[in-house]
Protein backbone atom coordinates (compact mmCIF):
# COMPACT_ATOMS: atom_id res chain seq x y z
CA UNK A 1 0.00 0.00 0.00
CA UNK A 2 2.86 2.28 0.51
CA UNK A 3 4.02 5.71 1.88
CA UNK A 4 1.36 8.03 0.47
CA UNK A 5 1.30 12.16 -0.31
CA UNK A 6 -1.58 11.88 2.22
CA UNK A 7 0.67 10.18 4.57
CA UNK A 8 3.33 12.64 3.93
CA UNK A 9 0.97 15.65 4.44
CA UNK A 10 -0.58 13.91 7.71
CA UNK A 11 2.64 12.72 9.18
CA UNK A 12 5.23 15.89 8.31
CA UNK A 13 2.73 18.69 6.81
CA UNK A 14 4.32 21.15 9.82
CA UNK A 15 7.94 19.96 9.63
CA UNK A 16 8.23 20.68 6.09
CA UNK A 17 5.63 23.49 6.04
CA UNK A 18 4.09 21.68 2.92
CA UNK A 19 0.85 22.88 1.36
CA UNK A 20 -1.47 21.01 -1.02
CA UNK A 21 -2.36 23.70 -3.53
CA UNK A 22 -4.43 20.51 -5.54
CA UNK A 23 -5.07 17.59 -6.95
CA UNK A 24 -6.21 16.15 -3.37
CA UNK A 25 -7.70 13.32 -5.59
CA UNK A 26 -4.12 11.95 -6.25
CA UNK A 27 -3.22 11.71 -3.04
CA UNK A 28 -3.90 8.50 -2.34
CA UNK A 29 -1.13 8.04 -4.57
CA UNK A 30 2.25 5.90 -3.05
CA UNK A 31 5.56 7.02 -4.28
CA UNK A 32 8.02 4.29 -5.04
CA UNK A 33 11.07 7.22 -4.77
CA UNK A 34 11.86 10.89 -4.28
CA UNK A 35 13.89 12.33 -7.31
CA UNK A 36 15.28 16.16 -7.23
CA UNK A 37 14.80 17.77 -11.08
CA UNK A 38 15.61 20.96 -12.64
CA UNK A 39 14.97 20.55 -16.06
CA UNK A 40 12.84 17.17 -18.33
CA UNK A 41 16.21 15.99 -20.00
CA UNK A 42 16.25 12.62 -17.06
CA UNK A 43 11.99 12.49 -16.94
CA UNK A 44 12.22 10.05 -19.89
CA UNK A 45 14.05 7.63 -17.28
CA UNK A 46 11.27 7.56 -14.54
CA UNK A 47 9.70 4.73 -13.32
CA UNK A 48 6.96 5.83 -12.36
CA UNK A 49 5.11 6.51 -9.22
CA UNK A 50 8.22 9.23 -8.05
CA UNK A 51 7.13 12.15 -6.26
CA UNK A 52 9.29 14.93 -7.76
CA UNK A 53 10.64 17.55 -6.03
CA UNK A 54 12.56 20.89 -8.17
CA UNK A 55 13.67 24.40 -6.68
CA UNK A 56 12.12 25.85 -10.16
CA UNK A 57 15.71 26.85 -11.66
CA UNK A 58 15.30 25.27 -14.82
CA UNK A 59 11.36 26.22 -15.06
CA UNK A 60 11.10 30.27 -14.74
CA UNK A 61 9.90 30.76 -18.23
CA UNK A 62 6.56 31.19 -19.22
CA UNK A 63 5.17 27.87 -20.04
CA UNK A 64 8.23 25.96 -18.67
CA UNK A 65 6.39 24.63 -15.57
CA UNK A 66 3.03 23.60 -16.81
CA UNK A 67 5.56 21.46 -19.70
CA UNK A 68 6.96 19.76 -16.50
CA UNK A 69 3.84 18.78 -14.84
CA UNK A 70 2.68 17.85 -18.53
CA UNK A 71 6.30 15.27 -18.75
CA UNK A 72 5.38 13.92 -14.47
CA UNK A 73 1.97 13.15 -15.33
CA UNK A 74 2.78 11.48 -18.83
CA UNK A 75 5.29 9.32 -17.01
CA UNK A 76 3.86 8.23 -14.34
CA UNK A 77 4.74 10.58 -11.52
CA UNK A 78 2.54 10.67 -8.41
CA UNK A 79 3.10 14.67 -7.24
CA UNK A 80 5.65 17.41 -7.59
CA UNK A 81 6.72 19.55 -4.57
CA UNK A 82 7.92 23.24 -5.36
CA UNK A 83 10.38 24.91 -3.39
CA UNK A 84 9.14 28.06 -3.59
CA UNK A 85 10.67 31.82 -2.72
CA UNK A 86 13.74 32.02 -5.03
CA UNK A 87 13.01 31.15 -8.45
CA UNK A 88 9.22 30.39 -8.12
CA UNK A 89 7.15 32.48 -6.08
CA UNK A 90 3.64 31.88 -7.09
CA UNK A 91 2.39 28.86 -9.42
CA UNK A 92 0.97 29.98 -12.66
CA UNK A 93 -3.39 29.09 -12.88
CA UNK A 94 -3.10 26.85 -15.78
CA UNK A 95 -0.44 24.85 -13.82
CA UNK A 96 -2.77 24.48 -11.07
CA UNK A 97 -6.24 23.51 -13.88
CA UNK A 98 -4.01 20.79 -15.12
CA UNK A 99 -2.83 19.12 -12.27
CA UNK A 100 -6.54 19.85 -10.72
CA UNK A 101 -7.78 17.90 -13.75
CA UNK A 102 -5.21 15.37 -13.20
CA UNK A 103 -5.56 14.40 -10.25
CA UNK A 104 -2.20 15.01 -9.84
CA UNK A 105 -1.26 16.32 -6.61
CA UNK A 106 0.98 19.87 -6.38
CA UNK A 107 2.81 20.96 -3.13
CA UNK A 108 4.66 24.03 -2.24
CA UNK A 109 7.31 24.18 0.48
CA UNK A 110 9.07 27.72 1.62
CA UNK A 111 13.03 28.43 0.34
CA UNK A 112 14.27 28.07 4.21
CA UNK A 113 12.86 24.30 4.25
CA UNK A 114 15.90 22.00 2.79
CA UNK A 115 14.65 19.57 0.36
CA UNK A 116 17.89 17.44 0.83
CA UNK A 117 16.54 16.55 4.45
CA UNK A 118 13.03 15.93 2.82
CA UNK A 119 14.10 13.79 0.37
CA UNK A 120 15.86 11.27 2.70
CA UNK A 121 13.21 11.64 5.19
CA UNK A 122 10.75 10.68 2.75
CA UNK A 123 13.01 7.98 0.43
CA UNK A 124 13.54 5.61 3.81
CA UNK A 125 9.91 6.19 4.91
CA UNK A 126 9.56 4.51 1.29
CA UNK A 127 12.42 1.87 1.67
CA UNK A 128 10.26 0.82 4.85
CA UNK A 129 6.74 0.80 3.64
CA UNK A 130 8.40 -1.32 0.73
CA UNK A 131 9.91 -4.02 3.24
CA UNK A 132 6.50 -3.99 4.39
CA UNK A 133 4.42 -4.88 1.45
CA UNK A 134 7.15 -7.45 0.15
CA UNK A 135 6.28 -8.93 3.54
CA UNK A 136 2.66 -8.94 2.67
CA UNK A 137 3.33 -10.21 -0.86
CA UNK A 138 5.27 -13.59 0.63
CA UNK A 139 2.73 -14.12 2.84
CA UNK A 140 -0.35 -14.05 -0.03
CA UNK A 141 2.01 -16.10 -2.51
CA UNK A 142 2.21 -18.57 0.41
CA UNK A 143 -1.36 -19.63 0.64
CA UNK A 144 -1.44 -19.51 -3.16
CA UNK A 145 1.35 -21.90 -3.85
CA UNK A 146 0.00 -24.08 -0.54
CA UNK A 147 -3.02 -23.36 1.11
CA UNK A 148 -1.78 -25.90 4.04
CA UNK A 149 0.10 -22.54 5.39
CA UNK A 150 -3.57 -20.28 5.60
CA UNK A 151 -2.99 -20.22 9.10
CA UNK A 152 0.18 -19.52 9.92
CA UNK A 153 0.17 -16.66 7.10
CA UNK A 154 -3.62 -15.31 8.43
CA UNK A 155 -1.09 -14.79 12.05
CA UNK A 156 0.78 -12.80 10.01
CA UNK A 157 -1.40 -10.63 7.58
CA UNK A 158 -3.61 -9.82 10.99
CA UNK A 159 -2.00 -6.75 11.10
CA UNK A 160 -2.79 -5.58 7.69
CA UNK A 161 -5.99 -6.60 6.50
CA UNK A 162 -9.40 -7.86 8.53
CA UNK A 163 -8.55 -11.59 8.11
CA UNK A 164 -12.50 -11.93 9.38
CA UNK A 165 -14.00 -10.07 6.40
CA UNK A 166 -14.32 -10.02 2.61
CA UNK A 167 -11.70 -10.83 0.19
CA UNK A 168 -11.67 -10.83 -3.38
CA UNK A 169 -8.87 -11.46 -6.45
CA UNK A 170 -8.48 -10.43 -9.46
CA UNK A 171 -5.65 -11.07 -12.03
CA UNK A 172 -4.44 -8.81 -14.80
CA UNK A 173 -2.97 -10.88 -18.16
CA UNK A 174 -0.96 -8.69 -20.43
CA UNK A 175 0.68 -10.57 -23.64
CA UNK A 176 4.02 -11.47 -23.32
CA UNK A 177 4.44 -9.85 -20.23
CA UNK A 178 5.84 -13.20 -18.91
CA UNK A 179 8.97 -12.61 -21.58
CA UNK A 180 9.81 -9.42 -20.07
CA UNK A 181 12.75 -8.64 -17.82
CA UNK A 182 12.22 -8.33 -14.03
CA UNK A 183 13.22 -4.36 -14.50
CA UNK A 184 10.37 -4.08 -17.62
CA UNK A 185 7.69 -6.08 -15.35
CA UNK A 186 8.59 -4.02 -12.45
CA UNK A 187 8.22 -0.49 -14.62
CA UNK A 188 4.74 -1.94 -15.66
CA UNK A 189 3.97 -2.67 -12.21
CA UNK A 190 4.37 0.62 -10.86
CA UNK A 191 2.00 2.17 -13.57
CA UNK A 192 0.02 -0.22 -13.39
CA UNK A 193 -0.62 0.46 -9.45
CA UNK A 194 -1.28 4.41 -9.88
CA UNK A 195 -4.90 3.53 -12.08
CA UNK A 196 -5.30 1.15 -8.41
CA UNK A 197 -4.01 4.01 -5.66
CA UNK A 198 -8.03 4.95 -4.67
CA UNK A 199 -9.04 1.92 -3.48
CA UNK A 200 -10.53 2.54 0.27
CA UNK A 201 -9.72 -0.65 1.75
CA UNK A 202 -6.72 -2.56 2.65
CA UNK A 203 -5.20 -4.18 -0.81
CA UNK A 204 -2.04 -5.87 -2.10
CA UNK A 205 -0.78 -6.07 -5.95
CA UNK A 206 1.87 -8.14 -7.02
CA UNK A 207 3.32 -10.00 -9.68
CA UNK A 208 2.44 -13.95 -9.24
CA UNK A 209 2.77 -17.04 -11.93
CA UNK A 210 2.17 -14.57 -14.89
CA UNK A 211 0.03 -12.35 -13.73
CA UNK A 212 -0.37 -9.38 -11.98
CA UNK A 213 -2.62 -9.91 -8.70
CA UNK A 214 -4.55 -7.44 -6.83
CA UNK A 215 -6.60 -8.54 -3.36
CA UNK A 216 -9.09 -6.48 -2.00
CA UNK A 217 -10.20 -6.82 1.36
CA UNK A 218 -13.76 -4.71 2.36
CA UNK A 219 -14.98 -3.60 -0.81
CA UNK A 220 -18.41 -3.83 -1.90
CA UNK A 221 -18.08 -5.65 -5.50
CA UNK A 222 -20.22 -2.61 -7.51
CA UNK A 223 -17.25 -0.15 -6.21
CA UNK A 224 -14.56 -2.70 -6.79
CA UNK A 225 -15.91 -3.33 -10.43
CA UNK A 226 -16.45 0.26 -11.09
CA UNK A 227 -12.81 1.02 -10.35
CA UNK A 228 -11.05 -2.11 -12.57
CA UNK A 229 -13.41 -0.41 -15.89
CA UNK A 230 -11.66 2.92 -14.82
CA UNK A 231 -8.32 0.80 -14.71
CA UNK A 232 -8.88 -0.51 -17.93
CA UNK A 233 -9.69 2.31 -19.87
CA UNK A 234 -6.78 4.74 -18.43
CA UNK A 235 -3.77 1.41 -18.88
CA UNK A 236 -5.02 1.23 -22.60
CA UNK A 237 -5.24 4.55 -23.39
CA UNK A 238 -1.97 5.12 -21.74
CA UNK A 239 0.20 2.15 -21.83
CA UNK A 240 2.19 0.53 -24.61
CA UNK A 241 0.59 -2.73 -24.11
CA UNK A 242 -0.74 -5.18 -27.05
CA UNK A 243 -3.17 -6.84 -25.67
CA UNK A 244 -4.82 -6.79 -21.97
CA UNK A 245 -7.09 -9.15 -20.14
CA UNK A 246 -8.61 -9.10 -16.69
CA UNK A 247 -10.36 -12.21 -14.20
CA UNK A 248 -12.16 -11.49 -11.31
CA UNK A 249 -12.63 -14.06 -8.75
CA UNK A 250 -15.61 -14.41 -6.50
CA UNK A 251 -15.88 -11.68 -3.67
CA UNK A 252 -16.04 -14.60 -0.49
CA UNK A 253 -15.81 -14.52 3.25
CA UNK A 254 -12.49 -14.85 5.45
CA UNK A 255 -8.89 -15.64 4.57
CA UNK A 256 -9.60 -19.24 4.58
CA UNK A 257 -11.15 -18.62 1.43
CA UNK A 258 -8.84 -16.58 -0.37
CA UNK A 259 -7.03 -19.12 -2.78
CA UNK A 260 -10.94 -20.20 -3.92
CA UNK A 261 -11.12 -16.88 -5.38
CA UNK A 262 -7.64 -16.57 -6.69
CA UNK A 263 -8.76 -20.36 -8.63
CA UNK A 264 -11.54 -18.78 -10.11
CA UNK A 265 -10.17 -15.26 -10.83
CA UNK A 266 -7.85 -17.54 -13.11
CA UNK A 267 -11.05 -19.35 -14.89
CA UNK A 268 -12.03 -15.84 -15.42
CA UNK A 269 -8.99 -14.63 -16.73
CA UNK A 270 -8.43 -17.58 -18.89
CA UNK A 271 -11.78 -17.32 -20.38
CA UNK A 272 -10.98 -13.79 -21.13
CA UNK A 273 -7.87 -14.51 -23.01
CA UNK A 274 -9.69 -17.27 -25.12
CA UNK A 275 -12.90 -15.08 -26.26
CA UNK A 276 -10.68 -11.93 -26.61
CA UNK A 277 -12.97 -10.15 -23.40
CA UNK A 278 -11.97 -7.08 -21.58
CA UNK A 279 -13.31 -7.92 -18.05
CA UNK A 280 -14.61 -11.03 -17.19
CA UNK A 281 -16.50 -12.20 -13.55
CA UNK A 282 -16.30 -15.46 -12.79
CA UNK A 283 -20.09 -15.35 -11.00
CA UNK A 284 -21.40 -13.88 -15.05
CA UNK A 285 -19.66 -16.84 -17.03
CA UNK A 286 -22.39 -19.31 -16.19
CA UNK A 287 -21.94 -22.55 -17.37
CA UNK A 288 -18.21 -22.04 -18.37
CA UNK A 289 -17.58 -21.71 -14.84
CA UNK A 290 -17.46 -25.50 -15.12
CA UNK A 291 -15.81 -26.09 -17.87
CA UNK A 292 -13.44 -23.31 -17.40
CA UNK A 293 -12.48 -25.17 -13.62
CA UNK A 294 -10.94 -27.99 -15.79
CA UNK A 295 -7.46 -28.02 -14.40
CA UNK A 296 -6.27 -30.01 -17.68
CA UNK A 297 -6.24 -27.06 -20.33
CA UNK A 298 -5.64 -29.94 -22.72
CA UNK A 299 -8.74 -30.94 -22.02
CA UNK A 300 -10.32 -27.72 -21.98
CA UNK A 301 -8.79 -27.02 -25.55
CA UNK A 302 -10.01 -30.36 -27.10
CA UNK A 303 -13.28 -29.90 -25.69
CA UNK A 304 -14.01 -25.90 -27.34
CA UNK A 305 -12.38 -26.96 -30.32
CA UNK A 306 -14.22 -30.10 -31.18
CA UNK A 307 -17.78 -28.99 -29.94
CA UNK A 308 -17.27 -25.25 -31.80
CA UNK A 309 -15.31 -25.34 -34.32
CA UNK A 310 -18.10 -25.70 -37.00
CA UNK A 311 -19.94 -23.50 -35.72
CA UNK A 312 -16.88 -21.11 -35.63
CA UNK A 313 -16.65 -21.71 -39.28
CA UNK A 314 -19.69 -20.85 -40.55
CA UNK A 315 -19.54 -17.53 -37.98
CA UNK A 316 -16.58 -16.56 -40.32
CA UNK A 317 -17.65 -17.96 -43.35
CA UNK A 318 -21.59 -16.25 -43.47
CA UNK A 319 -20.31 -12.89 -40.93
CA UNK A 320 -22.60 -13.97 -38.47
CA UNK A 321 -22.94 -14.37 -34.90
CA UNK A 322 -24.20 -17.44 -33.59
CA UNK A 323 -21.06 -18.63 -31.19
CA UNK A 324 -21.67 -14.78 -29.60
CA UNK A 325 -25.65 -16.13 -29.51
CA UNK A 326 -24.67 -19.26 -27.94
CA UNK A 327 -22.45 -17.31 -25.17
CA UNK A 328 -25.49 -15.38 -23.76
CA UNK A 329 -27.90 -18.41 -24.66
CA UNK A 330 -25.85 -20.00 -21.78
CA UNK A 331 -25.32 -16.77 -19.80
CA UNK A 332 -28.73 -16.39 -19.67
CA UNK A 333 -30.69 -19.51 -19.48
CA UNK A 334 -31.99 -19.93 -23.06
CA UNK A 335 -34.08 -16.40 -22.20
CA UNK A 336 -34.54 -14.62 -25.46
CA UNK A 337 -35.39 -11.24 -24.15
CA UNK A 338 -32.20 -10.94 -22.59
CA UNK A 339 -30.46 -12.64 -25.04
CA UNK A 340 -31.68 -9.40 -26.91
CA UNK A 341 -31.14 -6.52 -24.98
CA UNK A 342 -27.29 -7.67 -23.89
CA UNK A 343 -26.76 -7.81 -27.57
CA UNK A 344 -28.66 -4.94 -28.96
CA UNK A 345 -30.69 -7.26 -31.22
CA UNK A 346 -34.45 -7.68 -32.05
CA UNK A 347 -35.76 -11.22 -30.66
CA UNK A 348 -36.90 -12.58 -33.48
CA UNK A 349 -33.27 -12.23 -34.82
CA UNK A 350 -32.54 -13.92 -31.64
CA UNK A 351 -34.65 -16.46 -32.53
CA UNK A 352 -33.50 -17.47 -36.17
CA UNK A 353 -29.94 -17.81 -34.66
CA UNK A 354 -30.93 -19.88 -31.60
CA UNK A 355 -32.37 -22.08 -33.95
CA UNK A 356 -29.70 -22.43 -36.63
CA UNK A 357 -27.69 -22.79 -33.56
CA UNK A 358 -29.54 -26.16 -32.58
CA UNK A 359 -29.01 -27.64 -36.06
CA UNK A 360 -25.08 -28.16 -34.93
CA UNK A 361 -24.48 -30.82 -32.60
CA UNK A 362 -23.16 -29.19 -29.71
Amino acid sequence: MGFTIEDALNETKELYQLTLLCGQKGCANAMSWVHLIEDTTTIQQLWGKELIVTSGLGFQKEGALLNLVEYLVKYHSVGLIINTGKYIFDVPQDVLDYCENNDFPLLISPWHIHMVDLIKDFCMRCLFSQKEDYLVTQYFQNIFSDPRTIEENRNELMRSFDVDGDFQVLLIDIEDASQYSEIERRRLSLQLQLYFEKIECPYSFFWYDGYYVLIVNNLSQKVFYQLVESMYHRAKNRMRVSALHIGMGTQLKDIRELNLSYQRALSAVTFARMFQKNIICFDDMGIYQILFSIQDQKILSDMYHHLLDALIQYDQKHNSELEKTLYYYLKYDGSPQKIARSTYTHRNTVHYRIEKKNTFKL
